[in-house]
């Protein structure tokens, strides 16, 4: 809550009181603090973002500001009628108390800055592939469109100076209300969220502290979208990498291209499981379709460094020191692609869903380093049947779990509103001590294994957090 919220709530309570107490000789003062209170409002309508949590606020401080403005005009004395008072008091309450929950279930969050030494940058841009045809949405059944994803570059600086604050979620209402949607609520209960700020800045200039840069590719699930991950993508590029987050189309809530083709989540992609026989088809389509948009963006980094699409990334990644970070569908599209593509260093999955590939693809086993992270809520579940036989059958795979999580605490979700852990969304764990233990386990490992900078850190975390333990246990 800004401070000029702060002090619009505080004005209404202040004028509240006054009326209740003050003395009839004391109308005056009533009236002053009636009309201190609109300009306040005034004020924060030109200077702040106004926020819809706030309405039945706005509505009081305007509906009182008329009350007082045809009181001073009809009578010359100032005297406002007990009835109005009491009426005026009554509304008054209502409505305070009415924005003072919406606005404590459904808060403005700041998004916690990253705690490297860098700045953070950030440029986006499309890609479509040369090859393969769109298969979702309803352009695929119409015309042989050829797939194209959006993808945002997160990357070091040192000099943000200047440029403008990009805001967290790209796709802005669009994709609000499309949530919103999803979740069966009023088209506008989200929208609050479109002008939290993010702590990166647009087309900032790419630090040159070295020469080139270790690059990460995160990939988020299915109903997802890229900037769900923004705390991971800020993190590491404030240490020194450049991470290069995909928006999945028709597999993400949403997707904005700059043409202005906004691209929702198609739902037929992943039926319901419990009433589709082929469901198995389905799955494994998807998560491909994740993977060729992975592949498409290992295609493409040679492309950066040549300096299309961006100047700022020119001979700026390391394409020798390739990481994949992904979450539930983008975690299992990174296992296919880290179990044949030479070119993934490291592997690092927050509740992949790896059970679309099939035992005989995993038991080929990965030969990079990688980590599974596992929420609480998916242990035992028909994911780890194929999940521990992979962890098995690779060269170097550990396995982890933060208790009292849920599948979305790998995700900003809780920016939404505050009783994600109240229904259920999100689990027990303290999510300011969830988001920690993530961030260290996905800093430390990507440090250890692209930069080469540590020595077996995740032993040394699961000494820290007595959240997380490691599962040995094998099929």
């Amino acid at each position: 809550m800004s401070w000029i919220e702060i002090i619009l709530f505080l004005a209404s309570i202040i004028y509240l009181i006054a009326t209740v107490f003050a003395k009839e000789r004391q109308n005056s003062i009533v009236m002053l603090l009636s009309l201190a209170g609109f300009g306040f409002f005034v004020g924060h309508l030109l200077f702040d973002v106004p926020n819809w949590q706030l309405y039945p606020l706005y509505f009081f401080i305007a509906m009182n500001t008329t009350v007082t403005f045809i009181t001073l005009l009809m009578k010359k004395n100032g005297r406002v009628p007990n009835d109005n008072k009491k009426k005026m008091v009554i509304i008054g309450t209502i409505t305070i108390v009415i924005s003072g929950i919406l606005m404590a279930i459904f808060p403005v969050y700041d998004i916690p800055k990253p705690d490297g030494a860098f700045s953070v940058g950030t440029i986006t841009f499309e890609l479509t592939d040369p090859v393969r045809i769109e298969k979702y949405g309803e352009e695929a059944k119409t015309s042989d469109t050829l797939r194209r994803i959006r993808v945002q570059a997160w990357y070091p600086s040192d000099d943000v100076k200047g440029h403008r604050q990009e805001v967290w979620l790209q796709d802005g209402v669009l994709l609000s209300r499309s949530l919103a949607k999803e979740m069966k609520m009023p088209f506008f209960v989200l929208d609050h969220t479109k002008d939290i700020l993010s702590n990166a800045y647009i087309e900032a200039p790419i630090s040159q502290f070295k020469d080139s840069y270790p690059v990460i590719i995160l990939s988020h699930g299915w109903t997802g979208f890229r900037n769900l991950h923004n705390d991971f993508a800020e993190l590491l590029a404030s240490h020194g990498f450049i991470v290069l987050g995909i928006n999945h189309t028709y597999g993400a809530q949403m997707t904005v291209f700059a043409d202005g083709f906004a691209a929702e989540l198609d739902r037929g992609a992943l039926p319901n499981r419990d009433v589709t026989p082929d469901f198995s088809n389905y799955a494994n389509q998807l998560v491909l379709t994740y993977a060729g948009d992975v592949k498409l963006v290992l295609d493409t980094l040679d492309v950066l460094n040549d300096g299309q699409y961006s100047n700022i990334l020119k001979n700026a990644l390391d394409v020798t020191e390739v990481g994949l970070m992904g979450h539930s569908t983008g975690a299992g599209a990174d296992v296919a692609v880290a179990l044949s593509d030479s070119r993934i260093k490291a592997l690092f999955c927050m509740d992949a869903w790896v059970e679309p590939l099939g035992a005989e693809v995993l038991s080929l086993g990965l030969s990079v380093p990688s980590v599974f992270l596992r929420s609480e809520q998916w242990k035992g579940g028909i994911n780890d049947d194929y999940l521990m036989p992979l962890v098995k059958a690779s060269n170097d795979a550990r396995l982890f779990q933060i208790n009292g999580t849920t599948h979305l605490d790998f995700t900003m979700s809780t920016m939404f509103s505050s009783l994600t852990g109240i229904v259920g969304f999100t689990g027990k764990l303290d999510r300011e001590i969830s988001a920690n233990i993530q961030h260290d386990f996905v800093l430390d490992f990507f440090k250890d294994t692209l930069e080469h900078a540590a020595t077996d850190p995740l032993s040394k975390l699961l000494e820290r957090y007595t959240d997380v333990w490691e599962d040995k246990t094998k099929n």
